[in-house]
């Protein structure tokens, strides 16, 4: 096959044009295997056209952490339900390009914790870039310090879309010595990404629709309304928002974990 790109004056190339330049690459194309016959069957079977006037997009599974709002709606548009992930071992990682001028993607967390449609229209782009389906997975590590920059306040919303751990610190020195006759820890987690990468693929193959059942959605509805009363008494809308977003949170957890399970 015979890739050629669009041209800027042109829309197409005759096959005159087709065959005064394969004759000049002949030599090289015979030399790399192909028969003069072969290449003549190939002109007059005809010809595909290929448009390479413009760049393929590629589907990044694992996003940065440092990106604009722009590239991170691009990103959710491009992967589709497939998602993204965003990792950081380091809190403000994230949490220092969103200060940016170029940052200020708290509304896409928000926006895409529930699906919902996030889109930018600048001039640059000459479009309007837009995923109507965003699905995001975030996963963070750092200091209190840090969480109270990324986080400043609870009235953005985007404290109640996130699951914080908090853990005191347990302060005994572990050796990194190799222990003789135990597996390493490199071995040992690229066995479990390995184990992660097969139930990807599986579910990739195999969609599969999780649910609870009645009794399961009875207790938890019972369980988040009391919790939902206990918050109310405190007259403030913040810790219901946070209550809500929990319940939704904690749905989406045991469905995912009965799929690993």
């Amino acid at each position: 096959m015979l890739a050629l790109g669009r041209s800027e004056r042109r829309k197409g190339f005759s096959k005159e044009e087709l065959e005064k330049l394969t004759s000049v690459m002949a030599a090289e194309i015979v030399g790399n295997g192909y028969t003069r016959q072969e290449l003549q069957k190939g002109l007059s079977s005809g010809y595909q056209y290929v448009d390479l006037s413009y760049k393929p997009e590629y589907l990044y599974l694992c996003g940065a952490p440092s990106t604009s709002k722009n590239q991170l709606i691009r990103r959710l548009k491009i992967n589709g339900k497939l998602g993204l992930i965003i990792n950081a071992s380091e809190l403000d990682m994230i949490s220092g390009a969103m200060r940016q001028k170029c940052g200020h993607h708290d509304d896409v967390f928000r926006a895409a914790f529930h699906h919902e449609p996030v889109s930018t229209d600048y001039k640059v782009d000459d479009q309007i870039i837009c995923a109507e389906d965003p699905h995001l997975a975030l996963s963070f590590t750092g200091t209190p310090n840090q969480l109270a920059f990324f986080i400043p306040s609870l009235g953005n919303g985007l404290y109640s879309r996130f699951i914080i751990l908090t853990a005191e610190s347990r302060w005994k020195y572990r050796s990194a010595a190799p222990i003789k006759g135990k597996e390493d820890y490199d071995t040992f987690f690229k066995k479990l990404s390995g184990e992660v990468l097969d139930m990807f693929l599986f579910l990739q193959q195999s969609p599969t629709e999780v649910t609870l059942s009645d009794s399961q959605w009875e207790e938890h509805t019972a369980y988040f309304s009391q919790l939902l009363n206990e918050v109310a008494c405190e007259k403030a809308d913040a810790p219901g928002s946070i209550v809500l977003c929990a319940a939704l949170i904690v749905a989406r957890i045991a469905c995912r974990t009965f799929v690993v399970s």
